[in-house]
């Protein structure tokens, strides 16, 4: 396993004489959405008067939460020795992450109300523990229920 970081002519190569492995495959889709993870969530966490400990919680929590999310995936799929792993993925990924959008928009509206109801208008909103947490387990149970569709294709 040769993972490239700089020599893309060699990557090319090696795609066209397909000796690309499901290890080689994972890992660059692995560390290409982590890349992606982390610098989101270091532009939402840049300092601001109003950052605090249930901000920090949430962004590492998030990085972690998709790293071994895509880990789990991987390993449910049959890690090294699985089949079509990023087609797998990727496609029960998209299906369920829309099915949880349907259980994230009422979430948002109570996010809305609590907002409305707990931080007057003059007030700057803070994360706290009710804001943080029920998003988390959201992530959570999302990249678990990823993990069950690979395994269940895998066992059949």
């Amino acid at each position: 396993m040769l993972i490239y970081f700089w020599k893309l002519e060699n990557l090319k190569q090696d795609i066209q004489e397909k000796q690309l492995t499901e290890k080689d495959k994972f890992i660059y889709t692995f560390i290409s959405i982590l890349f992606g993870v982390i610098g989101m969530e270091l532009m939402i966490l840049m300092p601001t008067e109003n950052t605090n400990i249930w901000d920090l919680t949430s962004g590492l929590s998030n990085i972690l939460i998709v790293a071994l999310g895509i880990l789990f995936a991987f390993k449910a799929n049959g890690g090294a020795k699985g089949i079509d792993f990023l087609g797998k993925y990727f496609s029960i990924s998209f299906v369920v992450s829309i099915r949880f959008l349907a259980i994230l928009i009422p979430m948002f509206i109570g996010l809305i109300l609590y907002y409305s109801y707990v931080f007057p208008d003059d007030q700057e909103i803070e994360a706290t523990f009710l804001d943080t947490i029920p998003f988390l387990i959201w992530y959570i149970v999302m990249y678990w229920r990823i993990f069950k569709h690979i395994r269940d294709i895998k066992s059949s």
